[in-house]
C-alpha cells in the first residue's frame, strides 16, 4: 500500500487526549496491516496562540494541505476567552475549514426509533 500522510492536530482540552488514542490505532495499523501511514503533528487552536501567537501557523497550514488527511482534536478554552477575536483558538478550526474547502461538520448520530 502506498504511503497516506497523515497531519494530527490535537488542539486544546480533550484534543491531545483523543490523539494519544488515535496514534495507538495508526501504529497498529502499520505495525499489523501494513497499512504505511506516515505521520506529522502540528499546533492549532490555544495550543498554537501560546506557542506562535496565532490560531493556527503558516507552517502548520502548508503541511495541513499538502496531507492526505487531517486529524483534528478539539479547540478552545476558557483560558482564551479574552483573545482578541482574529486569533481565537477557533480562528485556527476556521481557517482550516476554508483553506481546505471544507462546509460541514458532521456528527454522526442515531436517533432511537422511541424518541
Amino acid at each position: 500500500m502506498a504511503d497516506r500522510k497523515l497531519f494530527i492536530l490535537p488542539g486544546d482540552g480533550i484534543g491531545p487526549e483523543a490523539m494519544a488514542e488515535v496514534r495507538k490505532i495508526i501504529a497498529y495499523m502499520n505495525a499489523e496491516l501494513g497499512a504505511g501511514f506516515v505521520t506529522d503533528e502540528g499546533l492549532v487552536g490555544g495550543s498554537a496562540y501560546d506557542a506562535h501567537g496565532q490560531a493556527i501557523s503558516e507552517g502548520d497550514m502548508v503541511k495541513a494541505l499538502a496531507a492526505d488527511a487531517v486529524l483534528f482534536g478539539a479547540v478552545g478554552g476558557p483560558k482564551w476567552d479574552a483573545v482578541p477575536y482574529e486569533v481565537r483558538p477557533e480562528a485556527g478550526l476556521l481557517r482550516l475549514r476554508k483553506d481546505l474547502q471544507l462546509f460541514a461538520n458532521l456528527r454522526p448520530a442515531i436517533c432511537y426509533p422511541a424518541l
